[in-house]
């Protein structure tokens, strides 16, 4: 039977329609699908609150997959904007859209991690020594940081960034023994095992600015009407930190600090004498306190040069609001339960100081 010219041409259409169809199919699955055979491996960071548009912008331009408009439509069918996890994925060039939703929905790989601690009242060598303990790094490792930084005398890549409001290092003279004293925030930190030694003293200071940036904000402007200005402040809770681990008594002893300095009165702290001589005695006997050094305040008139040990957030915040006392003086309370007595005039002071060596002392 022969077929009509109108049947013709409707077929002919037909067969256009289908072509059209079948082309549009294969181009939506060339843009879904991947190259064969293992592409180049790609680490993509997802942020937290990252979409399945910037997302799938992010893995076409790395050439992850073909067209970020069919990754955003298939990822949100797929509910991916809702199950997105933060962190870094392992991808490669080259995937189906379908293997890199799978890869995200299942989220980053677990890396491996460690914890170390860092306890209040450290200095900077025995800090060195806890973080070699419970890091793979040895103290050499962290010592050549402290070095190179020292002899840069700058921020810059692959040194220590310190605060901003910490003195030049260039500055220090030749009298002040470690200018690092104080500056690795003492805290419980959890590091990727594969950290290096510069992530893991640079997660300490960054600790550091962190709670200092979180001081109320006319802070400085409080230790400006002292006279101090923050890093004096810094020393001062170093010294609090050192002379007592009773927390009610921080903003006592910050008071009687603060009472001394404004009356031109040498500390005469013990802990400083002991950071002078560079030993820890159960006891501080009298020649201890002798040694010429500027961080011995029984000699020395105003603050030691740097601080003297790792300090808290508690004695940061009890350098900046010291209790409004009358106390000149204290001594360790005869209890020996690490409390002290503390007196506004000298005479009390002796009385105080006479009960604590009838008593036998405290070791």
């Amino acid at each position: 039977m022969a077929i009509s010219r109108g049947s013709k041409v409707f077929l002919v259409v037909i067969a256009i329609a289908v072509g059209v169809v079948f082309g549009a199919l294969s181009w939506v699955n060339w843009l879904l699908g991947g190259d064969p055979g293992p592409g180049d491996p790609v680490v993509v960071e997802v942020t937290a609150g990252a979409t399945a548009g910037s997302i799938g912008e992010l893995l076409a331009d790395e050439g992850v997959v073909r067209s970020a408009l069919a990754f955003r439509l298939v990822a949100r069918s797929r509910g991916l904007d809702a199950n997105l996890q933060a962190g870094d994925f392992e991808l490669e060039t080259g995937m189906s859209v379908d293997e890199v939703i799978d890869a995200l929905l299942d989220g980053p790989p677990q890396r491996p991690t460690y914890r170390f601690t860092v306890e209040e009242g450290l200095t900077v060598a025995q800090t060195l020594d806890r973080l070699a303990a419970q890091t793979p790094h040895t103290v050499a490792d962290y010592q050549g940081l402290l070095d190179a930084r020292l002899a840069a005398d700058a921020d810059g890549p692959g040194l220590l960034d310190l605060p901003d409001w910490v003195p030049a290092l260039s500055s220090f003279g030749p009298e002040v023994r470690q200018p690092f004293e104080g500056m690795f925030f003492p805290e419980t930190y959890e590091m990727f095992a594969d950290a290096s030694a510069l992530a893991v003293l640079q997660r300490m200071l960054d600790q550091l600015t962190v709670v200092t940036d979180g001081l109320p904000p006319d802070a400085d402007a409080t230790f400006a009407d002292r006279g101090l200005t923050r890093y004096q402040a810094f020393v001062i809770a170093s010294l609090i930190e050192r002379e007592t681990r009773v927390e009610a008594e921080r903003v006592v002893v910050s008071g009687v600090i603060a009472n001394r300095l404004g009356r031109g009165m040498l500390l005469q702290l013990d802990a400083t004498c002991l950071y002078a001589i560079g030993g820890h005695k159960e006891r501080v006997l009298q020649e201890d306190c002798e040694v010429d050094s500027p961080y011995n305040t029984y000699v020395t008139a105003g603050l030691p040069p740097t601080p003297i040990s790792g300090v808290g957030k508690a004695s940061i915040l009890a350098a900046l609001e010291p209790a409004d006392v009358t106390f000149l003086y204290y001594v360790v309370a005869p209890e020996c339960d690490g409390t002290h007595r503390f007196a506004a005039s000298l005479d009390e002071h002796n009385r105080n100081v006479a009960a604590l060596r009838e008593a036998g002392g405290c070791r």
